[in-house]
């Protein structure tokens, strides 16, 4: 299509190609000025998914002005196809920066750029816009530094009273940068961006992304991304702080709620661990990387533009570089000991507090003054009791993960009713699951409460007696009673059992 004009444009070179469309810049017939266009594929045009998501893509980008954000000057149906029109910015893009410029970059710039992309997926956020496929490929970087982010082509708007062109349970995205929750296809929102930022900034500062896109299959790495933490960076990378390592391990976190919740505490935490230099068109190029840059007179990049891009040496910049990151590291490490040692001290006082209300060792001289220590006779038994009602409670619910936890780690005995006595028992889950397989379909135990006999032996276990009525109803659900079943059941000091057998 060069050299064909759409509205004021004409076209005068190809940018780059994608599976949805073709990228070319265009100059303006009468003020000259350069746009990119994206024109979406002949062979798609008629898809009426594919024109929707590129509509999407356009209507998205219509509600967006931020400087960190390509932006939308216009979209346009013709004859000749769609296109959209957007703001021509010159550059490369990440992953072409990493490849061919920076290498693994140092952590001041990596902070720099990702305190940008940050901004920029704040402001969207915001506007109630989730990106979902975040990638190197999807941001650009400028020669002056600045960072620039791409294709909004999928992305999903939050706010139900607007259109969104997906639904739950489909997978939209790169697959390396997918969140947890977009490989199992389940609701996502902002923290899903998050997650894939965390994942970009990974490849920033090591230089390549952590799954092995080259020899893993698809199914491999979704397997990876739910259930395998990302491998440690300094294993691949060897200058990256812990500092940063931490960072990458709370942006990536598998469970949501326990990644940065939004742009502005990721950027807080970035900011709180090095203070970034200030922009200026020679910032990034003589500091990227863990090897030295080259220093030819002029720097050719190749996308999106093809065009040359000027290059300036400064020979100071390392040299300042270096004694700015060796002040931050000293103020960092006096407000690290300084809030620790006030964490420290909260800490003791808040555990000794808590000795002398509960005395949890049962210290004997405590017991005095422990108001809520569960060693004295009275608060024992009431525990016990509690306890015990929550047991069966949570039997009768049919569940495992209800009474797991009510189970010490090694059982010395078990009673089962199906298999009598096993010691110990191999699995209680599987036979647990099995007797209401096969056995009872639902339980009732009432318990008498005068029968309860107490005591505790030598190793601070709490060893009781106990009558109740059992009562359960079979596969044709016909309920039937056994009276009078008394057992002995035994918890250790911290009130899970080790056994259960008749009395």
């Amino acid at each position: 299509m060069i050299g064909e004009q759409i509205a004021n444009y004409k076209l005068i070179a190809k940018l780059g190609e994608g599976g949805m469309g073709t990228v070319y810049v265009g100059s303006h017939i009468q003020l000259g000025r350069k746009a990119a266009i994206k024109v979406l594929h002949p062979n798609l045009v008629n898809n009426p998914q594919i024109r929707e998501r590129f509509k999407n893509e356009a209507a998205t980008l219509a509600n967006i002005r931020h400087q960190n954000i390509v932006g939308l000057y216009d979209y346009l149906e013709t004859t000749k196809g769609l296109f959209l029109i957007m703001e021509y910015v010159q550059g490369k893009s990440l992953d072409e920066f990493i490849a061919q410029v920076s290498g693994p970059i140092e952590e001041d710039v990596a902070i720099h750029l990702m305190c940008q992309i940050l901004d920029g997926f704040d402001y969207a956020h915001k506007q109630g816009i989730v990106h979902r496929d975040i990638k190197p490929s999807n941001l650009l970087i400028t020669p002056e530094g600045e960072a620039k982010i791409l294709d909004f082509g999928i992305a999903k708007i939050l706010d139900n009273s607007r259109k969104s062109l997906t639904q739950d349970g489909s997978r939209m995205g790169t697959v390396l940068y997918m969140s947890p929750e977009q490989v199992r296809g389940v609701a996502i929102d902002t923290r899903s961006d998050i997650y894939s930022l965390g994942v970009t900034l990974f490849q920033m500062v090591t230089g390549r992304c952590p799954y092995d896109e080259n020899n893993a299959t698809e199914y491999a790495v979704y397997q990876e991304i739910v259930n395998v933490p990302l491998p440690r960076a300094n294993t691949i990378y060897p200058n990256i702080s812990a500092k940063m390592q931490q960072i990458i391990d709370i942006a990536t976190a598998k469970n949501p709620n326990e990644r940065f919740q939004n742009c502005a505490e990721f950027k807080a935490a970035l900011l709180g661990q090095t203070q970034v230099k200030q922009t200026n068109p020679t910032f990034i190029q003589n500091n990227v990387g863990g090897r030295p840059m080259p220093k030819p007179e002029k720097l050719a990049t190749t996308a999106p533009t093809g065009n040359v891009v000027s290059y300036r040496d400064d020979t100071n910049v390392e040299e300042e570089n270096q004694s700015h990151k060796s002040t931050n590291y000293r103020l960092l490490w006096g407000r690290v000991n300084y809030w620790f040692s006030i964490l420290l001290l909260f800490s003791l006082i808040g555990a000794t507090i808590y000795v002398l209300l509960f005395n949890p060792f049962q210290i004997e001289i405590l017991d005095k003054i422990a108001i809520f220590a569960p060693s004295k006779p009275q608060n024992r038994e009431a525990a016990i009791k509690e306890k015990l009602k929550s047991f069966f409670n949570a039997i009768e619910s049919h569940n495992f993960e209800n009474i797991k936890d009510f189970y010490a780690e090694n059982i010395e005995e078990y009673f089962d009713f199906e298999k009598k006595n096993l010691k110990p028992i191999p699995d209680i889950k599987s036979s647990a699951e099995a007797y209401w397989r096969t056995y009872a379909i639902a339980e009732k135990h009432e318990i008498d409460w005068k029968s309860f006999s107490y005591q505790v032996d030598e190793n601070n276990n709490h060893i009781i007696e106990i009558t109740f009525d059992y009562k359960f109803q079979n596969k044709a659900k016909k309920w039937n009673n056994i009276n009078k079943v008394r057992n002995k059941i035994k918890f250790n000091k911290n009130l899970q059992i080790f056994s259960i057998a008749k009395a």
